[in-house]
């Protein structure tokens, strides 16, 4: 290169830069004028994150608040990461209300307060330390448990019963890695909620029944009385995935699942999934004292966390999915073909399910008076991955030693029950109430 044109290539490079300094600063004060960007962190992926976000693009055009999304399958470590290296995300979704208040109780998160809508969500499904303390998370998407799925097209209701007193016939999963075990949980409780009633259910949800109080061990022992032998061996090696999706095979080895309103969406068949209640296809024991009918839930609750320097903006974005235009646009967006999430909230009208007579029976269910928390959601995360691994041992015990050595498993889970309660390190409260 010449020295007479070196003058002029060193102009040009600095008026490239004038460029993109320029279109840098453009860009941070359209940041500050849009209100910042805002981080999510949630477990939804594929499909479920792909009608998320354009959630989030709706809110964005609405509000002028940039959000950016994270989905993962590894939520509790990449959250648990994050939180201790003091860079949380400004929300994340979590699918169990005990993880969530073990944060409230460590001082991580917002009170949430205007951001609940007025007379749209019941205290179920607005977590809080105490019964009447501040609010610390909303349920943005509701599932409803204690369900028997089955192929309509194969079966009537009423041969529902006959097909579930064989425990050949039950499509059952335990596998979902480090939290496998869960399934199991889910027909402890949903066997005990039956059997006893909400009082006793609630009791133990909230940790004031042992774990080998006979009550809870009659659940275990009705349970284990199902899956026995090749079952529960089957089980143990199945991932919960892949479980129901043998209901519509060809020549299915199975005719039931008990899974939650959730699973509808990954079956090949969603068109010909029908659903029974348990209380109709196992039997309903009437609990001694007191009425049953109550039916089992889960939720997706968001937190806001502190100090991320977006709070305002971050509860503008809570305020937005937890209300009817939030809930509406999310099950607008969902993909044809896709399930359409369900909502906690009060005002959502069941019509958002279209003319879907399954998912529309759903949601008219999950606005009943008489519901319940999945218990192990709602218990200390020490607790529900104790509970989930004993589930695996039991199974695994050979069928003429079940008997025997329930016992010493359930005094092993009230250990860590009473551990729960002396606190430690990381506090992890029990919750104050699961039922309404």
């Amino acid at each position: 290169m010449s020295a007479a044109t070196r003058p002029n290539v060193t102009a040009a490079v600095l008026a490239l830069w004038l460029v993109l300094l320029c279109a840098l600063g453009t860009g941070d004060a359209g940041a500050q004028r849009s209100g910042g960007t805002i981080r999510v962190l949630a477990s939804w992926t594929g499909s479920e994150e792909d009608a998320f976000r354009q959630v989030l693009d709706a809110f964005t055009a609405e509000h002028h608040i940039r959000v950016e999304y994270q989905g993962t399958t590894a939520l509790r470590e990449v959250l648990l990461s994050e939180v201790r290296s003091g860079t949380p995300p400004d929300i994340a979704v979590l699918p169990s209300s005990g993880e969530l208040t073990a944060y409230a109780a460590n001082g991580y998160l917002a009170e949430l307060g205007p951001v609940v809508p007025e007379g749209e969500y019941t205290p179920l499904w607005t977590p809080r330390l105490t019964e009447n303390g501040p609010v610390y998370g909303i349920a943005v998407k509701a599932d409803l448990k204690g369900i028997v799925w089955y192929d309509g097209t194969r079966h009537r209701p009423r041969d529902l019963p006959a097909l579930a007193a064989d425990g050949r016939q039950w499509c059952v999963g335990m596998g979902d890695g480090a939290t496998s075990g869960w399934p199991g949980t889910d027909w402890i409780e949903d066997i005990l909620l039956r059997q006893q009633g909400k009082q006793v259910y609630e009791r133990w949800a909230t940790g004031e029944l042992a774990w080998d109080d006979p009550r809870v061990a009659r659940a275990w022992r009705t349970w284990g009385e199902l899956f026995s032998g090749a079952a529960a061996k089957a089980a143990l090696g199945t991932d919960f995935r892949a479980a129901g999706k043998q209901l519509f095979a060809k020549r299915p080895p199975c005719a039931l699942e008990h899974q939650g309103s959730f699973i509808r969406g990954s079956y090949p068949g969603p068109h010909r999934a029908r659903f029974g209640f348990s209380s109709d296809v196992l039997g309903p024991p009437r609990p001694p004292g007191g009425p049953g009918g109550a039916h089992e839930v889960s939720g997706d609750f968001a937190a806001l966390f502190k100090n991320t320097g977006h709070t305002e903006q971050a509860r503008e974005l809570l305020r937005y999915l937890a209300g009817v235009e939030g809930q509406r646009t999310w099950a607008e967006h969902t993909p044809p073909g896709s399930a359409r999430p369900f909502s906690a909230n009060s005002e959502v009208p069941v019509s958002v399910q279209r003319d879907d007579r399954i998912a529309q029976s759903i949601a008219r269910t999950l606005q009943s008076s008489s519901l319940c928390l999945d218990a192990s959601d709602a218990m200390p995360p020490r607790m529900r991955l104790a509970f989930q691994r004993a589930v695996l041992t039991f199974l695994s015990y050979p069928d003429a030693d079940k008997e025997n050595r329930l016992g010493p498993l359930l005094g092993s889970l009230e250990k860590v029950h009473r551990s729960t309660e002396q606190g430690g390190d990381e506090h992890q409260p029990w919750p104050s109430t699961v039922c309404r």
